[in-house]
Order: C-alpha cells, then structure tokens, then sequence
C-alpha cells in the first residue's frame, strides 16, 4: 500500500531534521515546512520537498497541508507557543489528515513549575479537543543538548549548568526519531500520548565522568545558580524571555523530577533506548580540543 505523504513541520530543528531523515531513508514521502528553502537545502536531505512557509500563517499552513496524510508539528520556545501549535492545529482539521503527531515534554501539566512545560499541557489540551486524530510524544530532556556545552569541554575540561545534583533519564534524539517514524507507519497508536525517556538516570557529574572517560581526558561539572545561568544567557544575547524561561524549566530538572524512566521508548523501539555512553562515543570528535 502507497503511504501517504507526511508534513514535517519544524523540520530544520534537531528533532525535526533528524525525523526528515529517518523517513527519507526509508524511502516515505516526506514535505518539510521551513522558513527558507535555499537554507533548508543545506541540512535537510536532497529528496524532501521543502515548501516554505510559517506557523504564524495560516495560509501557508494551507498550502503546506495541501495532499498531505499525516503530519508532524515541533516548535521552538517561543511566547506564543501555544497560538503557533493552534494554528496548525486548525489546518490540518480543514486539510483531514489522518494522524498528527505532536513533539510535547515529559511532565506536561497546567500547574507546572515551568512556563515551557505549561504550554506543552495548554497545546496537547488543544489538539485533544480539535477533532484531529493524534499521537503526543512527551519526551525528557535529550542527550544532544550536552553538545551545547562541547566547545566548553573542549576548551576547558569543564562545563557549567544550573541542575545543581539532579539526575535526569535523558534520551537520544535519534531514537525519538525512530520512535515518531513507527508511529506514523504503524497502527494502533491514535488518540495515544507516550512518556519517552531513556534506560537510565545520571547526574551531570555522571556525565561528566563519562564525558571524560570517552575523549580520555578530564571533564567538570561544575554546578551554577539558575540567576547565574539566566544573567549568563542574557550576556551571550539570548532575548530576556527566553532566557528567563529556560532558566526556569532547568531550576525544574534540578529538583529531581525528571528522574524516572518510563518503558514507552523502549517498549516502541523495541530495544533499549541508546545509552548517553553511546552517544558520548558517537560525538566524540565535539569533546576533543581541535588540533
């Protein structure tokens, strides 16, 4: 049976970009919505079709959706995260895809200690409540992040973060895309929402030590206030919002919360979610000070 053609949208961020290319390379016909497509030809593979266009116009999410089966909807933090999902939510009713799936985060409540986290429960509310036949995948924290802090490992054999000795069950981007693409070739999983974390809870000294043991040289975690990390982001450019929210939701991770691992990933992928040991080894070449 032909498979129907599925819209990525948010397909030039890591999550959506990997998705993009686990589904091109099985052979399924992928559209990617993205703001540039002379830019998205540089990241995204050769046979996707890009169609330019944004979650703040409606219009383009029409043309976008035009043909399309199913779909796939991430975005960044933004202030109007929830108008943005909305939006597209709308579209797609009109257009009768058959599945959307929905990037939410592990946790998502309305009485969140994170206005990031909050805004996952309002939007996962809203496509519950639109008609649109859905998947959500509410997923932890991700081993890619640490490559934020790669260039500082590099350079200095430390790091600096506000999770204070909190562990975390983070998981791999690149089996969420695994997971997403099985979700939307497979049945069974409508109406559904799936807690992804990965097998294991490590604290950032964990990771260090790992870190460390992977490029053979030492690396710190050196713990940070979350005023220290939000002043920290503001003097590197960061909007004032942005800043302030994320330093919001990592003062949440550094309670602990996000330490329990959930079966849903594996039980998806139908192995063990990669451990943060194989990524480590996978992206050595980013802890490694440059010759």
């Amino acid at each position: 049976m032909t498979q129907p053609r599925i819209l990525i949208a948010g397909a030039t961020g890591a999550n959506g970009r990997q998705l993009t290319e686990e589904l091109v390379a099985k052979g399924l016909p992928v559209r990617a919505l993205v703001r540039n497509k002379d830019k998205a030809a540089q990241v995204l593979p050769q046979a996707a079709e890009l169609v330019e266009g944004d979650l703040s116009v409606s219009d383009s999410l029409t043309t976008a959706l035009d043909k399309v089966g199913k779909a796939y909807v991430v975005t960044s933090i933004q202030p109007d995260t929830v108008s943005l999902f909305q939006n597209f939510f709308d579209a797609a009713k009109v257009a009768k895809v058959s599945q959307l799936v929905k990037f939410s985060g592990l946790g998502a409540a309305p009485e969140a200690p994170s206005e990031v986290i909050r805004q996952h429960a309002a939007s996962d509310a809203a496509l519950r409540e639109s008609g649109v036949p859905y998947t959500i995948l509410r997923p932890n924290s991700f081993h890619q992040n640490m490559l934020w802090q790669a260039e500082s490992i590099a350079s200095t054999g430390a790091f600096h973060l506000p999770l204070a000795d909190a562990a975390q069950s983070t998981i791999d981007v690149r089996d969420i895309a695994e997971i997403t693409s099985t979700i939307l070739t497979t049945e069974g999983h409508l109406g559904k929402a799936y807690d992804l974390t990965g097998t294991e809870s490590l604290t950032f000294h964990d990771v260090a030590e790992i870190i460390a043991d992977v490029r053979g040289a030492p690396v710190q975690y050196v713990p940070v206030s979350p005023e220290a990390a939000e002043d920290a982001m503001r003097r590197q450019g960061m909007p004032e919002w942005q800043a302030q929210v994320l330093a919001e939701i990592q003062a949440l991770f550094a309670t602990g919360r996000y330490a329990d691992v959930t079966q849903d990933a594996e039980n998806l992928l139908g192995r063990a979610p990669r451990s943060f040991r194989t990524f480590a080894e996978d992206h050595k070449s980013f802890f490694v000070a440059k010759a």
